[in-house]
């Protein structure tokens, strides 16, 4: 009877260490989760985890917002490809379903504003936070959120249709920026148009005239082909023949953010019969300062403000057949308007006055 009494303290006393331990580590790993930071680590790579094994099955997303205190989504029911769902993960845990209500129109439409879950790269989440900051550049800038869906398509002017990508929301001690990075967690480019670099910016600097030449020329690579440029004084816009089809322009813009393609998409190349396309080669657009100031001599405004500095490649006259690269400089001055045609060497050939 002692033994058996003694065994069974000893069991206890086992049992009672035992659910002291896990007591303990359940609570590390819970302090673990209340203190994460689902920018750093894996901490998102776990909550993903935690979704899958919530849903059960691979299921498409047609919105995820990131914080650095929770994650939620809204994820397409597999079950029933005609609802949305929304979770949410925080502190270790998922919580959800709860419906999510959807318009008529968006119930025939789910198929093409979601995105498959397992297609997301949660791993490089941290990367892209590090990088958005860096090419942000903010004073005391911190990444606030991160929501991830479809971009808005320009082509078929439908919302959430276009390419999935995270938005990256900045916020520094002064100013905001956001940032854009694809599902993989390659850089999509920042926009900085409320900071008071953007407010400063101009691209008529020699070394900015540069990175919009060095920018284009990694674009295009072997073949730098143009249709045409033009030079404002907080940006420059370009159109490139689409390499998959000639008649069709794509459209690019180089400014505070770096070089981006248009929202526009792409336009059609007809109606540029006179013209033919030029090599971003055979020109340096730093060239632009230098014609600048030759055509305030010329126009004799030597305050005149750039309306454009163009650059294309067209016919001297309707009825030849031969083509020069030329450069359009617009100057405004008030009550005084004009322009100066140059050829490719700096050599005026027409002049204009309004």
């Amino acid at each position: 009877m002692k033994n058996i009494l003694t065994n069974s303290r000893q069991t206890s006393l086992c049992l009672c260490w035992l659910m002291l331990v896990l007591l303990a580590l359940g609570c590390k790993f819970l302090g673990r989760q209340l203190k994460a930071n689902y920018f750093e680590s894996d901490a998102t790579q776990v909550a993903a985890e935690a979704f899958k094994g919530k849903i059960g099955k691979p299921f498409k997303v047609f919105e995820i917002e990131i914080t650095p205190e929770a994650i939620t989504l809204q994820a397409q029911d597999p079950n029933n490809p005609r609802n949305l769902d929304l979770y949410k993960y925080a502190a270790g845990f998922v919580v959800g379903p709860t419906p999510v209500q959807v318009s008529a129109p968006q119930h025939g439409n789910l198929e093409q504003t979601t995105f498959p879950f397992d297609e997301i790269n949660f791993a490089a989440v941290p990367q892209i936070v590090r990088e958005a900051l860096s090419n942000a550049g903010i004073e005391g800038g911190r990444v606030t959120k991160m929501t991830f869906n479809r971009a808005y398509d320009m082509e078929k002017l439908k919302p959430n249709s276009g390419n999935a990508h995270w938005l990256i929301e900045i916020e520094g001690t002064r100013e905001k920026a956001t940032a854009r990075a694809d599902s993989n967690g390659k850089s999509l480019g920042v926009d900085l148009s409320r900071t008071s670099r953007a407010a400063d910016y101009t691209t008529l600097k020699t070394d900015e005239l540069q990175k919009a030449q060095n920018a284009l020329k990694n674009l295009l690579g072997a073949n730098d082909k143009i249709s045409d440029l033009t030079i404002y004084d907080i940006y420059v816009f370009v159109k490139i023949p689409n390499p998959q089809n000639p008649k069709r322009l794509d459209e690019y813009k180089f400014d505070v953010n770096g070089l981006t393609k248009s929202g526009l998409g792409q336009t059609s190349a007809i109606g540029y019969r006179e013209r033919e396309n030029f090599s971003l080669g055979e020109v340096n657009l730093a060239d632009a300062l230098n014609l600048l100031e030759k055509a305030k001599t010329r126009l004799d405004l030597p305050d005149g403000k750039v309306a454009f500095i163009s650059i294309r490649r067209e016919k001297l006259d309707s009825g030849s057949k031969n083509f020069q690269t030329l450069w359009s400089v617009s100057l405004k001055g008030g009550v005084k308007d004009g322009s100066v045609n140059y050829n490719n060497n700096g050599e005026e050939i027409s002049v204009s006055e309004r």
